[in-house]
């Protein structure tokens, strides 16, 4: 029996966290890949359950992995989830995760029985009839709604056999923003309930070269402070944070986490000259400065691009 009961799709529509070449608001449609590879890397996240029996836990979060790799400012993470129905019976299982509003989904599929669903981005919508159509069918569905000023929730259940597990896959990217001097980079992590394997594991190259490098989070005690491991040489950093079972738990012997907030690095990098670091990659460039000399007040920078005739010849190929 398949361990994915009732899906035909899966969808996710929504306006803040996808972007797209054009301006057009788009989504994100999940169906079956019969030519899948058999193994698939990628990323999820946290998740609840629905049990009727709350005495005893038949649905557990196996492990939750948070891998994200920064290189010139701009981020790629990816969030990895399996979760296992250990019941005699399908349990439908809750996949939720809050990212950035600027960070723009780029992958999120799932693997069942091995079998991969995967997501295609489309208009919005066309893909929203296509939800609706989804829903009252009694199909699984998933969609982004805002979760606060920073913050966009991504959200999907699916239904899994006795006995059976499922591995959710969410990737996300985004450009860092430079504000009071330093870039952020924001992990929320709420797993609800002990994780037998959990780790968050940030790289990062900035090849202008650090200048410092912080890792924090909102849920450190004294006890778990010493698990947040950070290198740091010129021009990388790595920060990871790994607790066990037993660290995770609020106190000896019951089921409450200490895991519940945000997970959030800091660092800047180093600026010696005025006119900032200018990067070529595949024809495309980006420019970055940050005047020291400048007050700081409110300001509006406008670019402008020149393709006059004064700018014929070499000048425009320049």
């Amino acid at each position: 029996m398949s361990g994915l009961l009732g899906i035909r799709l899966l969808l996710l529509w929504g306006c803040g966290c996808l972007w797209l070449t054009s301006p057009t608001s788009a989504a994100l449609v999940i169906f079956e890949d019969t030519e899948a590879p058999e193994e698939t890397t990628g990323a999820a996240t946290w998740l609840q359950k629905r049990s009727t029996n709350e005495t005893m836990p038949q649905v557990e979060v196996h492990s939750v992995t948070v891998d994200c790799t920064v290189t010139s400012r701009f981020a790629h993470t990816v969030i990895t989830s399996v979760a296992l129905n250990r019941a005699n019976s399908s349990k439908e299982i809750f996949f939720e995760v809050e990212l950035p509003k600027s960070a723009f989904i780029t992958n999120f599929s799932m693997e069942i029985e091995g079998k991969v669903y995967v997501g295609e981005v489309k208009e919005k919508e066309k893909a929203k009839k296509q939800y609706e159509k989804a829903v009252s069918s009694g199909h699984t569905a998933g969609l982004v709604k805002a979760s606060g000023r920073k913050m966009e929730k991504f959200s999907v259940s699916v239904s899994i056999a006795a006995e059976s597990n499922v591995t959710f896959i969410l990737t996300y990217e985004e450009l860092l923003q430079r504000k009071l001097g330093q870039y952020e980079i924001q992990i929320r992590v709420k797993p609800k309930s002990l994780v037998q394997q959990f780790r968050i594991l940030a790289n990062i190259y900035e090849p202008q070269g650090l200048s410092y490098v912080d890792a924090q989070a909102t849920f450190l005690s004294n006890e778990l402070l010493p698990l947040v491991e950070k290198t740091v040489t010129d021009k990388k950093a790595q920060i990871s944070f790994s607790p066990t079972v037993e660290q995770q738990r609020k106190c000896p012997g019951c089921d409450g986490t200490l895991i519940d907030g945000d997970f959030i690095i800091k660092y800047d990098v180093n600026r010696q000259g005025s006119l900032g670091d200018i990067q070529i990659v595949n024809g495309y460039f980006v420019h970055f400065f940050a005047p020291p000399d400048l007050p700081r007040v409110p300001k509006n920078v406008v670019f402008v691009i020149d393709r006059s005739g004064s700018m014929f010849g070499r000048k425009m190929a320049q």
